[in-house]
């Protein structure tokens, strides 16, 4: 799959713009906040009390809140479920639905430095699974653990019955599709200039599964969302629209609240805190997209 930086901005760009459709119906759109990469510990929370208390200000009320992956550091010297603990209860604070996904810094300190179990982290963010869905405002909601492990041989039974999982829940619902993962999805070094700097390896090659999948699927899927990058940037490919939501970590404890319409699958992406121009290295979460759909839901 070839898909441009250019041509993809300019393609995904002239969608979201389109005009509003007469009579738009507000129940029609969802609305929701993905905080990326808080990579929390428990000697240093960094900025999610503020991010959160700036979601639960927001001007119009997110229908569910989602940490999109490596909301603690994971690190080996690091109690890193106690730091889960207390990711967990600031979470708490949410005056929405709250939805977690798994990030490789969840992953690494289970399987890798075996400082905790699944089951203890699962039960402590009060999690049935590593990857689930719900339906939503019409929406079905798919999220992913896409650690790039799982492509190893030793994770080999654990990533088919993830497969064998996804391939039954999309073939189950006619719903428009909303999928979050944590690891890039639909994205490769060349989408980025400043990923030279960083470990590529660990994109998911292109044509793996989670990839195919979302392809076969391209006319329900309305957006793909992930993090793990650190960087802002969205292309669309083959009719899906990918984006990658810039660290909260950073820049002030930053996130993303997004507005998608079902009947017409045009997007808003708002950057908080929003600014007039994109950083020179990527890493401020920008805002993009038809703004009018967040308009017509305030009050």
């Amino acid at each position: 799959m070839t898909c441009p930086w250019p041509t993809s901005v300019a393609v995904a760009l002239t969608t979201a713009l389109a005009p509003l459709a007469e009579g738009q119906n507000p129940d029609d759109i969802i609305n929701f906040v993905v905080i990326g990469d808080p990579h929390t510990y428990t000697g240093n929370v960094r900025n999610l009390p503020r991010t959160i208390d700036r979601i639960n200000a927001l001007a119009v009320r997110p229908d569910f809140v989602i940490s999109i992956g490596d909301c603690i550091a994971g690190h080996q010297d690091h109690d890193v479920l106690a730091d889960a603990r207390v990711y967990h209860e600031h979470i708490s604070r949410l005056n929405a639905p709250h939805y977690y996904v798994i990030g490789n810094h969840e992953c690494i300190p289970i399987e890798v430095y075996r400082l905790m179990t699944w089951e203890q982290l699962l039960s402590t963010w009060e999690m049935d699974s590593r990857w689930y869905s719900f339906d939503l405002k019409g929406f079905h909601i798919v999220v992913l653990d896409g650690w790039i492990a799982l492509a190893g041989e030793a994770y080999a039974e654990v990533f088919a019955a993830q497969r064998d999982w996804l391939t039954r829940d999309l073939a189950a619902t006619d719903l428009p599709i909303i999928v979050f993962i944590h690891q890039a999805i639909g994205f490769q070094q060349a989408d980025c200039p400043h990923w030279i700097e960083t470990d590529n390896r660990k994109f998911w090659p292109p044509g793996n599964f989670f990839e195919r999948t979302i392809q076969a699927h391209a006319e329900r899927i309305v957006g793909v969302f992930s993090g793990h990058k650190h960087k802002s940037l969205w292309k669309s490919c083959g009719h899906v629209v990918y984006h990658q939501i810039g660290a909260s970590f950073m820049h002030d404890g930053q996130f993303a609240q997004v507005f998608i319409d079902r009947t017409t699958h045009r997007f808003f992406v708002l950057g908080h805190p929003e600014v007039r121009e994109r950083d020179d290295r990527w890493e401020i979460q920008q805002t993009y997209g038809d703004r009018s759909l967040m308009e017509t839901m305030r009050p």
